[in-house]
């Protein structure tokens, strides 16, 4: 009996979004760059897999990225605590007071997991709006000047339109009452 093929999930239609010898183009939540060889898939410009450069090939890889990033998210009950606690390691750490701000890259090393997974569970929680955690905001410092240039010290945080940000630093401050 022939193994059951599961069906794609219907993604958006392509979008064009660089042109040129490489061109890029976006699937959803996921960018394909194409070379003569091979296609590279990305998420938050990281790589999270590569096919080769035909449409069929093309929409099951972005499949399987999507899918696997979205199978491996931490949700919020679980990520928010863990980001707490490696925010009061990396302060304890620093000999920092709380709501200093440590860099984003070094909380992600702490809390382990692929850059692109990462900047995939914090665009999520942006997405389901959950960025308070113990009476305490989470405050992402925009990435600026030579920081933003540099991917050993940002990462880029997806929005939901494709674009994004890069992000530098990462701050637990007091959540203001809400009237």
């Amino acid at each position: 009996m022939p193994a059951r093929v599961k069906p794609l999930r219907a993604i958006a239609a392509p979008k064009l979004i660089a042109a040129g010898p490489r061109p890029q183009w976006r699937f959803g939540e996921l960018t394909v760059a194409l070379g003569a060889a091979r296609a590279e898939l990305r998420y938050a410009h990281e790589p999270v897999g590569f096919c080769r450069p035909e449409p069929e090939a093309i929409a099951q890889a972005v499949e399987r990225a999507r899918q696997r990033l979205a199978s491996r998210s931490r949700g919020p009950d679980d990520l928010l605590p863990a980001m707490v606690a490696a925010y009061a390691r990396l302060l304890r750490r620093q000999g920092a007071r709380p709501g200093a701000r440590v860099a984003l890259v070094e909380l992600r090393a702490e809390l382990g997991g692929t850059r692109a997974q990462f900047a995939w569970d914090v665009a999520r929680l942006r997405r389901e709006r959950r960025l308070v955690v113990d009476r305490r905001r989470i405050d992402l410092g925009v990435a600026t000047g030579h920081a933003a240039g540099q991917r050993s010290r940002a990462v880029w945080i997806e929005n939901d339109g494709g674009g994004g940000s890069y992000f530098a630093t990462f701050r637990l401050i007091a959540q203001e009452a809400v009237s």
